[in-house]
C-alpha cells in the first residue's frame, strides 16, 4: 500500500561531524520507493523556493525493507552517502548539511510541490522560521519527533521489542524521554558518549500475536416493546486476549417467534456484520423494533455469531448466541381457556389469543373511564356469554375498542355486546372493527342484538363500525346492530337479521331507533345488509352510501319513519330491494321526509301489496331531491316512485326528479307525487309508466321517452318536450293555464293526445303534430317548424320559422312560411310582411289575407285578400281573390283566376288566365287571356300577346297595346284606347269612347258613344246608330311615351306601369312552379318524409 504519515519514523539526528539522519521503516517499503528528506523550510502550504531552498536527500529502497529495519544516512555534510540499506542522492544540493542550532527536517514521497509526509523531527520545536507542522497532516509526538534548545546530536535509546504492532512504537519514538541527547561544544558525534554517529541500526520487533476472543457479554436481552413508536435492543460483543488491530466479525438473524410487525413491517436482514476499532475491546449490534397495542405472548428472536477475523491476531468465537426478547405489555391476555370474568377501565387492554375461550355469564364488563385512548379488547379466539358477551356496568363513561380478527367470535344468547348505562353528555368514542363473527343467538324472549348500542346517545359520544369482507353481524331472533348516536357503519361483510318465528316480524339489519341521530351507513362492494323485515330502519334522517346490496326480506330496503323538514341521503351504486310478503307494504326506499337520492345502481320492490296498504313503490318519500343516473334503475311491481305525506296526502317539500337511467311501474304507473309544490320532472332517459303530479306550478321536461300518461293536475304547469322525445299516452295539463314547449334540433313527433293545455310554444326543430285543436295560443318560433296533421287554430308562425299543413290549420298568423301540403287545408290564415303561405298541389286556402307577404297558390286559393304590399302567385286556382291597395295578383302561365277583384291600388296581373275579373279602380295587365272583365273604375291593359274578350266597361279605361287583342267588349262609359293593338266587335254606348291608334273592327256606336279614329287607326265596317258619332279628324294621340321599367315596352306616358317599383322581366314571371315553389324537407305536392 502507498506510504503514509507513520510509515516510517526518526530514530536518530546528528548535526556536528559529518551529519547523519537514522530512521525505521514500521510498514514494509518495496523495492524501488523513493523517500525524500530535506530541511528547507516549510511555511505550511509550500517549501521554500530558489535560494531559500536548503538541500534534499532522495533515498531509494533498492530493494525490499521489511517494517522493523533501521536505515543510517551518514556523511550528509561531505556528500559522500554512506547508507546502511539503500541508496541515496542530493536532488538539490544547495546548502548541504544540517544545522546543530535550528533544523527541521521532513520526510515525504511525491514531489516537493506536492508532497506526502511521512515524518519529522526538528531541534528547535515546530513554531520557528525554520518550519512548521501545519499543513503536513503529522503529528508532533506521533508521527514527529519535536526537540528543543537547538540539540547538537539526539539518538532514541527507547524499546525496539515487546510490542504487539510496529505501529505501536510510534509513541515510543514520539517520547523524547527514550532518546540520547548531546548538546555541548565541538564535534560530539564521536566522543564515546552516547548518543554517537553512525546511529545503531538495531531492527525493531514485534511479540507474537496473542489470540483474542469475542463473545455476547450477555446471552439475552430483553425490551418491552411499548404501545407505538420503537425501541432499539442493543447487543455488547466484548473483546478478550488483547485489542491490537481492527477485528471484524459477521453472523447471523434467525426471526424466532417474531414476525415483520415486531420491526415496523419488515424483518431484519437475515445476516449482520461489524468491527472492533484498534484498540477497541467492545462492539455492539442494534436491532429496533416497533410498539403496537396488540397484547401477545412473549417473542423472541436469536443472533448468532459466525466468523471473526483480524488481520494482527488469531481470533475465537466464545459465546456465541444471543437471544433477544420482545416483552409484551399491553395488557390482559388469555391464552387458554379461561371462565375468570376481567374488567376493563381505563386504558386497559385484553388480548383473547387464536385458539383461546374466554367465557361465563357476562365474561367482560366495561367500567369506562379514559375517552383516549381508552380501553381495547383484542380478540382473536372466543368471546362467549350465557347471557351477554360484553356489556357495561354501572354509570359509565369514555372510550372502548374491540378488534375481533378474522376467524375469531363474539357471542352470546342475548346481546353480543351491549353498551349501557352510559353518562349523558360525556364524549368518547365506541368502535368495533370485526373481521370474524359477533352475533346473538338467542330467541323469543331470550333474544338480543349482536351489537346493541342504542344508549351511546349523547351528542359527544360516536360509534364507528367497521366489518370487513370477512366480517358476520347477525342476530337470531333480533335486529343485528342498533348503533346509537352519530354512528357510522362500514361494512364490506355481512350484517344479517332472522325471524325466529312467524311471531317475529320487526328484525332489521342496521335499527338507528327513535333517539339516535347522525347515523352514516357506508355499504362497499361485496357487501350485504340482510333484514327479517328492514334492513335499514330508524326515526332520525341518516346517510347511505351503498355499493353492495341492501335487502328488506319481508320490508323495505332503506326505511326510515323521518320528521318532514328533515333530510335522508342515499347515494346508490349497487342493489336496494324492498320485498312484499303477504300483501304487506315493503319499498325500497321509504322515507317519510325529505330524501336526496342519486342512483347509480338499482333500487327495486318486489311484489304487490294488498289494497288496503297501498302500493309497493321502489322509492316512498316526502319530497327533495331524486337523480337517477345513466344506468340506474328504479323499478317496481308497482308504483315506482310515490311523493307524500305517507297516507296519500301532501308532500313536504318541492319534489325534484332527474333521470338519466330507467323508472319502471310495473302496474302502469311510474311517477305520482301529490302536494301544492313546484315540482320537476326531468327525463333523458326512460320512464315506463304514467307520471302524475298535483297542484302547484309544475315543470316536466323530457328528452327521453315516456311510455304512458302524463298528468300535470292543477296549477300553471310547464311541459317541455325535446325533439328526441317519445311520449306515447295522453298529456293532461289539468286545471291552470298550460303551456306545452317543444324544441330540439332535428325533427320530433307529437302524436298522442293532449288536452287540457292552454299554450303550444314550438321553439325550435320540425315537430310533427297529430292535432293542435285544443290550444288557446299557438307560438311557432323562428328556426322552428310545425307539421300538422290534424287540426290547429290560432297558430302564430314567426319569422325564420314554418307550419306544414297535412291537416286543418284555423286562422294562422304566419310570419315565416306556411306550407299547405296534399290533402291539407288552411282557413283565415293571415300572411304578414315577410311570411309566404305556399298552397301545394293538392292543398286548400280558404279566407286568406296577405297583408304584405306572399302567397304562392299550386293547389287552390279561396277568398284570399292581398293587401299592402302582399303578393298572390298563381300557378294553379284561385278564386275570388280581393286584391286592396298595395296588392299584387300575379297569375301565371299555369295559372287561372277566377272572380277576382282589383280595388283601388289593387294590381292583376295576368299571364295566365283570368275570368270574371271586377276592376274597382285597380289595375288589370293581360299578357294571357282575361275574360268577362268588368272594369267599373280603374284600368285593364291587355299587352303585346294577351288577349281580353266579353270585357265590360262601365268606367275608368281599357288600353289595348301593340300585340295585345281585345274581342267583343261593351262600353256603356269610360275609355278603351288602342295603341297598335285589336280590337274587335267593340259595343260603345252612353257617353263611352274609343280611341284607335291601331285597328278596330265590327265596332258598334250607339246612342252617346263615340269612336275617335287616329292617323293611326283604322275602323273597319260599324254600325253606327243615331246620336252616335265617329270623329274622323280626331285629337293627336298623347305625344310622348316612356319605356316600362317592367317590361321595357314604349306606353304612353299616362299609363302607369304594372309593376310597383322595379318590374320583373316576362320571363320571370311566366316561370313554371317546378321551377318558383319553397318548400323545407322536400315537401312539394307530397306529405311529409317524417
Amino acid at each position: 500500500m502507498p506510504l503514509s504519515a507513520g510509515s516510517i519514523a526518526f530514530t536518530g539526528f546528528n548535526g556536528d561531524g559529518n551529519d547523519n539522519l537514522s530512521f525505521v521503516a514500521l510498514t514494509d517499503i518495496p523495492q524501488g520507493t523513493v523517500i525524500n528528506f530535506t530541511d528547507s523550510n516549510w511555511n505550511g502550504s509550500a517549501f521554500a523556493t530558489g535560494s531559500n531552498a536548503e538541500s534534499t536527500i532522495a533515498w531509494t529502497a533498492t530493494g525490499a525493507i521489511p517494517a522493523g529495519t533501521v536505515i543510517d544516512i551518514n556523511n550528509i555534510g561531505k556528500g559522500t552517502f554512506g547508507t546502511s540499506a539503500g541508496s541515496a542522492t542530493f536532488t538539490n544540493a544547495n546548502n548541504t548539511g544540517l544545522s546543530n542550532d535550528s533544523e527541521v527536517v521532513y520526510a515525504y514521497v511525491g514531489t516537493s510541490t506536492a508532497p506526502t509526509f511521512l515524518a519529522a523531527i526538528s531541534n528547535v520545536g515546530y513554531a520557528t522560521s525554520d518550519g512548521t507542522l501545519t499543513g503536513t497532516g503529522l503529528v508532533a509526538g506521533q508521527t514527529a519527533v519535536s526537540f528543543t534548545g537547538g540539540l547538537d546530536i539526539v539518538g532514541y535509546n527507547g524499546p525496539r521489542s515487546g510490542f504487539a504492532s510496529f505501529a505501536d512504537y510510534l509513541a515510543a519514538i514520539g517520547n523524547t524521554a527514550n532518546w540520547a541527547t548531546q548538546n555541548g561544544s565541538g564535534d560530539q558525534s564521536t566522543d564515546g558518549t552516547t548518543p554517537d554517529a553512525p546511529f545503531p541500526t538495531t531492527a525493531f520487533t514485534v511479540a507474537a500475536p496473542a489470540t483474542q476472543t469475542i463473545s455476547f457479554s450477555s446471552p439475552s436481552v430483553s425490551v418491552a416493546e411499548g404501545q407505538s413508536g420503537t425501541k432499539t435492543m442493543t447487543f455488547t460483543i466484548a473483546r478478550t486476549g488483547g485489542t491490537t488491530g481492527v477485528l471484524s466479525f459477521s453472523g447471523s438473524f434467525a426471526a424466532g417467534t417474531t414476525d415483520a410487525a415486531d420491526f415496523g413491517g419488515t424483518l431484519p436482514a437475515s445476516t449482520f456484520s461489524g468491527s472492533f476499532a484498534d484498540g477497541a475491546s467492545s462492539a455492539t449490534i442494534t436491532i429496533t423494533i416497533s410498539g403496537d397495542t396488540t397484547a401477545e405472548p412473549d417473542e423472541s428472536f436469536a443472533l448468532t455469531l459466525t466468523s471473526a477475523s483480524n488481520p494482527g491476531a488469531a481470533v475465537t468465537i466464545g459465546t456465541a448466541t444471543a437471544t433477544g426478547t420482545i416483552a409484551n405489555d399491553d395488557g390482559t391476555l388469555v391464552s387458554g381457556n379461561s371462565s375468570n370474568p376481567i374488567t376493563l377501565a381505563n386504558n386497559d387492554h385484553l388480548t383473547v389469543l387464536a385458539g383461546a375461550t374466554l367465557s361465563g355469564s357476562t365474561p367482560v364488563t366495561w367500567i369506562g373511564g379514559s375517552t383516549s385512548p381508552g380501553a381495547l379488547v383484542d380478540n382473536s379466539g372466543t368471546i362467549t356469554g350465557t347471557s351477554r358477551a360484553i356489556a357495561t356496568s354501572g354509570s359509565t363513561s369514555g372510550s372502548l375498542t374491540i378488534n375481533n380478527k378474522a376467524g375469531a367470535t363474539i357471542t352470546a344468547t342475548k346481546d353480543a355486546v351491549k353498551i349501557s348505562n352510559l353518562v349523558s353528555g360525556k364524549s368518547g368514542t365506541f368502535t368495533v372493527n370485526n373481521e370474524g363473527t359477533i352475533s346473538s343467538t338467542g330467541t323469543g324472549s331470550n333474544a338480543g342484538q349482536a351489537l346493541d348500542l342504542d344508549d351511546i346517545n349523547s351528542s359527544g359520544a360516536n360509534t364507528v363500525i367497521n366489518n370487513a369482507a370477512t366480517g358476520m353481524i347477525s342476530a337470531a331472533d333480533a335486529d343485528a346492530i342498533r348503533p346509537g348516536a352519530n354512528a357510522t357503519i362500514n361494512n364490506y361483510g355481512q350484517i344479517v337479521s332472522h325471524n325466529a318465528s312467524a311471531a317475529s316480524d320487526g328484525n332489521a339489519a342496521i335499527d338507528f331507533q327513535s333517539v339516535n341521530t347522525g347515523g352514516v351507513v357506508n355499504n362497499y362492494a361485496g357487501g350485504i345488509i340482510d333484514g327479517a323485515r328492514h334492513a335499514i330502519t330508524g326515526d332520525q334522517p341518516i346517510t347511505v352510501n351503498n355499493d353492495g346490496t341492501i335487502t328488506g326480506r319481508s320490508g323495505s330496503g332503506i326505511n326510515m319513519d323521518s320528521a318532514a323538514n328533515t333530510t335522508t341521503t342515499v347515494t346508490n351504486r349497487g342493489t336496494i330491494t324492498g320485498t312484499a310478503v303477504g300483501g304487506a307494504d315493503a319499498d325500497g326506499v321509504d322515507v317519510d321526509g325529505l330524501v336526496s337520492i342519486d342512483n347509480f345502481g338499482t333500487i327495486a320492490a318486489v311484489g304487490l301489496t294488498s289494497g288496503a296498504n297501498g302500493l309497493n313503490e321502489a322509492l316512498a318519500i316526502g319530497g327533495g331531491f331524486v337523480h337517477n343516473e345513466v344506468g340506474g334503475l328504479i323499478i317496481s311491481d308497482q308504483r315506482a316512485i310515490t311523493v307524500d305525506d305517507s297516507n296519500d296526502g301532501s308532500a313536504f317539500g318541492v319534489m325534484t326528479i332527474i333521470n338519466d337511467g330507467t323508472i319502471r311501474g310495473n302496474n302502469g304507473e311510474a311517477i305520482s307525487i301529490v302536494g301544492t309544490f313546484g315540482d320537476t320532472v326531468t327525463n333523458t332517459g326512460g320512464i315506463f309508466g304514467s307520471i302524475a303530479t298535483d297542484g302547484g306550478n309544475d315543470t316536466l321536461t323530457n328528452s327521453g321517452s315516456i311510455i304512458g300518461d302524463v298528468s300535470m293536475g292543477a296549477g300553471d304547469d310547464s311541459i317541455n318536450l325535446a325533439t328526441a322525445s317519445i311520449v306515447t299516452g295522453t298529456i293532461d295539463g289539468g286545471d291552470g293555464v298550460d303551456t306545452l314547449v317543444l324544441s330540439g334540433s332535428g325533427s320530433g313527433s307529437l302524436l298522442g293526445t293532449v288536452v287540457n293545455v292552454e299554450k303550444l310554444d314550438v321553439q325550435s326543430g320540425v315537430w310533427r303534430i297529430k292535432d293542435a285543436s285544443g290550444y288557446s295560443d299557438i307560438q311557432v318560433e323562428s328556426g322552428a317548424a310545425v307539421v300538422l296533421e290534424g287540426s290547429a287554430n290560432g297558430m302564430v308562425v314567426a319569422a325564420g320559422a314554418a307550419q306544414l299543413v297535412f291537416g286543418l290549420a284555423s286562422n294562422s298568423v304566419i310570419s315565416g312560411n306556411q306550407y299547405i301540403q296534399i290533402g291539407g287545408s288552411a282557413d283565415g290564415t293571415t300572411i304578414e310582411a315577410g311570411g309566404d303561405q305556399d298552397i301545394l298541389g293538392g292543398g286548400i286556402a280558404t279566407n286568406t289575407t296577405v297583408d304584405g307577404g306572399t302567397q304562392n297558390v299550386f293547389g287552390v286559393a279561396i277568398q284570399t285578400t292581398v293587401a299592402n304590399g302582399g303578393f298572390q302567385h298563381v300557378h294553379n286556382n284561385a278564386f275570388n281573390t280581393i286584391v286592396n291597395a298595395g296588392g299584387e295578383q300575379n297569375v301565371y302561365i299555369d295559372g287561372s283566376a277566377t272572380g277576382s277583384t282589383i280595388n283601388a291600388g289593387g294590381i292583376q296581373i295576368d299571364w295566365g288566365f283570368t275570368i270574371i275579373t271586377t276592376i274597382s279602380g285597380g289595375g288589370q295587365y293581360v299578357f294571357g287571356s282575361a275574360s268577362l272583365t268588368t272594369i267599373n273604375s280603374g284600368l285593364q291593359a291587355v299587352e303585346s300577346g294577351g288577349t281580353a274578350s266579353d270585357t265590360t266597361i262601365h268606367g275608368g279605361g281599357q288600353d289595348v297595346y301593340l300585340g295585345g287583342t281585345a274581342i267583343n267588349t261593351t262600353m256603356d262609359g269610360g275609355v278603351q284606347s288602342v295603341y297598335g293593338g285589336t280590337v274587335v266587335q267593340t259595343t260603345i254606348s252612353n257617353g263611352a269612347l274609343q280611341y284607335l291608334h291601331g285597328n278596330a273592327s265590327m265596332t258598334t256606336v250607339n246612342a252617346g258613344g263615340q269612336q275617335s279614329v287616329y292617323a293611326d287607326g283604322t275602323a273597319a265596317p260599324r254600325s253606327m246608330p243615331a246620336a252616335s258619332r265617329s270623329i274622323g279628324a280626331p285629337p293627336a294621340p298623347p305625344s310622348s311615351t316612356a319605356a316600362c321599367n317592367m317590361c321595357m315596352a314604349a306606353r304612353p306616358a299616362r299609363r302607369s306601369c304594372p309593376g310597383r317599383s322595379t318590374c320583373r322581366p316576362a320571363a320571370a314571371l311566366m316561370t313554371p312552379r317546378s321551377a318558383r315553389v319553397r318548400s323545407p324537407l322536400s315537401m312539394r305536392a307530397g306529405r311529409s318524409t317524417m
